[in-house]
C-alpha cells in the first residue's frame, strides 16, 4: 500500500501536464442522400513548423493527432472508381512528390480498401490548426484537408 500512494500521487501531479499536450478532436459531418458522412480527427496546431519540413515523398500521415482519422458514412459512397459500403473507415494521406498527394482508405483493421488522387492548392494566408471539411450537397461531396498553406481535396459520391 505504501509502494502505490507514491506512485499515484505521481499520476495525479502529471496528469495536468498530460492533459495539456492532447490536441483537440474535430468533427465534420454532411448529409447525403439521406444518410450521414462524418469525419472525426485530432486537430494538431503547426506551432511555427513548416509542412514542407514534416513529411517527405513516400510517408503516410495520419491526417490528424492522438490517434486514428476515421470517416463513418451511412449511405455508400464513391471515391473516383473506388466504392465504399456503409461503415466506419481509417483515413490516411501518402506525400507522394511534389504536389502529388493520394488519399488512402482503409477498413478498422487498416487493410487497403482505396487509394484516390488528391488535388494540391496552396494558399497564400496559413492556418495553425488542421481543419478537414466535407462540403457538398443531394449525391456530391468533396472532402478538404487545410493547414497551413497548404490545400487538398478529393470528390465523392453517393447514390
Amino acid at each position: 500500500m505504501k509502494m502505490l500512494l507514491p506512485g499515484a500521487l505521481m499520476l495525479i501531479l502529471a496528469a495536468p501536464t498530460l492533459h495539456a499536450q492532447v490536441n483537440p478532436r474535430g468533427e465534420t459531418t454532411l448529409e447525403l442522400s439521406g444518410g450521414n458522412v462524418t469525419i472525426e480527427y485530432g486537430r494538431p496546431s503547426l506551432k511555427g513548423r513548416d509542412i514542407k519540413t514534416m513529411i517527405y515523398p513516400g510517408e503516410t500521415w495520419r491526417l490528424g493527432a492522438d490517434g486514428d482519422t476515421t470517416l463513418t458514412t451511412e449511405v455508400g459512397l464513391k471515391f473516383g472508381e473506388s466504392s465504399l459500403a456503409r461503415g466506419t473507415y481509417i483515413l490516411r494521406a501518402k506525400f507522394l512528390g511534389e504536389g502529388k498527394w493520394q488519399l488512402q482508405i482503409n477498413g478498422t483493421d487498416y487493410s487497403k480498401v482505396a487509394e484516390v488522387p488528391m488535388k494540391l492548392e496552396e494558399s497564400s494566408s496559413e492556418v495553425d490548426r488542421l481543419s478537414l471539411r466535407l462540403e457538398g450537397e443531394q449525391k456530391a461531396g468533396t472532402f478538404k484537408v487545410i493547414w497551413g498553406k497548404l490545400s487538398l481535396s478529393t470528390e465523392f459520391t453517393a447514390p
